[in-house]
């Protein structure tokens, strides 16, 4: 019986092309770009999602700053304009859950015994001051302040002392203003303040409408006005001996005119000291040919000023954010990796639509304070906060302000009080150094004095000065002259 024959089998590379193995990839190339696409829109998710989040979530994006203390990021609130009712009403429950945890913390065994002690000395002061020993009362109201600055029942204590005997009514709105900080829940601050917030708001307007009018008469001098010339090239020395004074600078103004002058060598003065004053003479340079002519400021425009200030100290550092952790006395600023972002948000802040509402010298002294408290730098934080200021009061008519080295400590101070809550005080110095400077003009340019004098001397200084003096019309206004060397225009 015959059978088919059966077909010869193929051989055995051609049966294996036929019918692959199952084990082995059929094609590895379209299945890695399905991959790296599902990567990348993965990526792109994230990074919207972390953008919107960032930009628009301001409780989320302060509780990504909560690893600091709450004192240190209350300058938000100068910013509340910037946002929407409910994104403040959402805010308001995370604040003062914040500002409750930060002042309940429990008091040290020294706190206690200085806030026994300070309650006594306010008991006593209010016992004398009802006697009418008015003297004797702000004194021990003063020492229980020294022993307990943040305590409420001090603050609002004195503050009613100030108020009604004083007259100081800016101040007890201050010290009213701290209490409820540090308790919100005081009605008696908060009936203090109801009472007080119209009326300072009113003085500070007022003080502004000043400031307005003096910047408009030193406006209407003529650019080619020899004495404001002069005043100019003057204060130009003054505002640098000033600014690097603050920082610690022991060069004399006579040698600071010097080394910008004929860029001499001053003996006996390190290398650094000589670097600083050429750094700000670059920085204000940069911004009188530059940024006062800018429509908006960028974080590289910042970046620039301040690669100046440090130019010639520390060209590394200069024009660089700061990639460690830095202390600032008590003030702790934010970390490294939340400068890019702070910055940011200061930069959007500086441009806004409601910064250009704000008063050119409220403006300018939020602008400085939020700079220094960011603290993006190493160094040189505190001279380009300052140019930074000074180019905005002069893109608005005003001349660059000088704050004396001499009120280092009241300059300090009036940030602490910023850092804890209440930026008035800071602005209301500015202002104060505003005035000052254009007082300084407005005399310089009245009937040509020789030379327009310091904002602040020592005593020796201003005496050696006024022996000087042998003009009439020089002699006429000595009177302005000892008015800035005792401090009367100070801010108490």
């Amino acid at each position: 019986m015959c059978t088919e024959a059966e077909p010869p089998s193929p051989p055995a590379q051609q049966q294996e092309q036929v019918n692959p193995p199952l084990c082995k990839a059929q094609n590895p190339k379209p299945a890695r770009l399905y991959r790296l696409v599902l990567l990348f829109v993965a990526g792109s998710l994230a990074a919207w999602t972390f953008h919107a989040l960032s930009s628009t979530n301001l409780v989320w994006k302060l509780r990504q700053l909560h690893h600091l203390p709450t004192a240190h990021y209350l300058q938000t609130r100068d910013e509340f304009a910037l946002y929407s009712v409910e994104e403040l009403n959402a805010f308001k429950e995370f604040y003062d859950k914040s500002v409750s945890d930060s002042v309940g913390a429990s008091y040290t065994e020294a706190e206690q015994t200085n806030i026994k002690e300070a309650l006594g000395a306010l008991r006593m002061a209010q016992d004398l001051y009802l006697a009418g020993k008015d003297d004797k009362a702000a004194r021990l109201f003063e020492h229980a302040l020294a022993l307990a600055p943040r305590h409420p029942e001090v603050l609002l204590r004195y503050g009613e002392f100030l108020e009604h005997n004083q007259r100081n009514i800016v101040l007890a709105d201050q010290y009213y203003f701290q209490a409820l900080t540090i308790s919100p829940s005081n009605s008696e601050a908060l009936a203090n303040r109801q009472r007080t917030a119209d009326v300072v708001q009113s003085l500070d307007e007022r003080r502004l409408e000043s400031l307005d009018s003096k910047r408009d008469a030193l406006s209407a001098i003529h650019e080619s006005n020899g004495a404001l010339r002069r005043a100019k090239k003057e204060a130009y020395f003054q505002h640098i001996y000033h600014s690097v004074g603050i920082e610690g600078n022991t060069m004399t103004l006579a040698q600071t005119r010097s080394i910008l002058e004929t860029r001499m060598a001053v003996d006996g003065k390190s290398i650094d000291e000589h670097n600083e004053i050429l750094g700000m003479d670059l920085a204000m340079k940069y911004i009188n040919a530059s940024l006062v002519q800018k429509i908006d400021i960028t974080i590289k425009d910042i970046l620039e000023l301040h690669r100046r200030v440090l130019g010639h100290v520390d060209p590394i550092e200069g024009g660089e954010f700061r990639r460690n952790q830095v202390y600032v006395g008590g003030h702790i600023p934010p970390g490294p990796g939340d400068l890019a972002l702070l910055m940011q948000r200061f930069e959007r802040w500086l441009n806004s639509e409601h910064s250009s509402t704000l008063h050119p010298v409220n403006y300018a002294a939020l602008a400085h304070y939020k700079l220094v408290h960011i603290h993006p730098f190493v160094d040189g934080n505190g001279r380009t906060s300052r140019l930074l200021m000074n180019t905005l009061l002069m893109r608005a008519g005003y001349p660059p302000v000088i704050i004396p080295k001499q009120q280092r400590s009241k300059y300090y101070h009036f940030l602490k009080l910023a850092n804890e809550g209440d930026i008035r005080p800071f602005v209301r110095f500015i202002a104060d150094c505003t005035e000052k400077t254009l007082d300084l003009y407005l005399w310089a340019t009245s009937d040509l004095p020789q030379q327009i004098p310091m904002l602040i001397q020592t005593e020796s200084e201003a005496g050696e000065r006024l022996a000087q003096m042998q003009s009439p019309n020089v002699a006429q206004r000595s009177s302005i002259l000892e008015f800035y060397e005792s401090g009367s225009g100070d801010i108490p």
